[in-house]
């Protein structure tokens, strides 16, 4: 999938197969008028009246016709879809507020020291830790578009533990050699 990265620019995004089903009925059930569309638009009621609105003025509806049109949908989202009037990405605080609201009525309990919700961001570590795991830092950093650096100083948890459970077995393996030469 094409994205718009961090830094910026578009580049292409390898996505794990238990996404892209769910991405594709998505898409099938918001069915965008063009190619052009947000993957995740704004869902905003004030944002999209405000596009509706000034979209239809440029185009030269009245005033009086543009509050007709609003009045035949139940949101002005689906009027943008319609008309195809191309609405902004979600924001990330939009994001925010929805994974908020829906953490709350799911009542998911995070202990986080900077919020109490499932984060837009935490996906994303939750992939890297799981990558760093399995495959280690290189591939986590290829598949974050990261450094390795970076990947290795906010994964450095994992390393600390596997170093930790290589000490304890080498201890068991010292233990296990001087029992067994203890009863030769």
């Amino acid at each position: 999938m094409d994205v718009y990265r961090k830094k910026q620019q578009w580049d292409a995004a390898s996505l794990p197969d238990p996404v892209i089903s769910p991405l594709r009925s998505y898409r099938q059930l918001m069915d965008p008028p063009t190619e052009r569309w947000p993957v995740f638009p704004t869902f905003d009621q004030r944002t999209l009246a405000e596009l509706v609105r000034d979209d239809l003025t440029d185009r030269g509806e009245r005033p009086e016709a543009i509050t007709e049109r609003r009045d035949e949908y139940a949101r002005d989202l689906l009027l943008v879809l319609d008309e195809d009037i191309r609405p902004p990405s979600i924001t990330t605080g939009g994001a925010r507020s929805i994974l908020r609201r829906l953490s709350e009525a799911a009542e998911i309990e995070i202990a986080h020291p900077k919020h109490e919700y499932l984060a837009p961001h935490g996906g994303r570590r939750g992939m890297g830790e799981v990558l760093v795991r399995a495959f280690g830092y290189t591939v986590a950093a290829r598949y974050l578009d990261n450094s390795e650096e970076m990947v290795r100083e906010r994964y450095s948890h994992i390393e600390a533990g596997e170093l930790g459970d290589v000490a304890t077995e080498a201890l068991e393996q010292i233990d296990h050699v001087g029992s067994r030469s203890h009863t030769e």
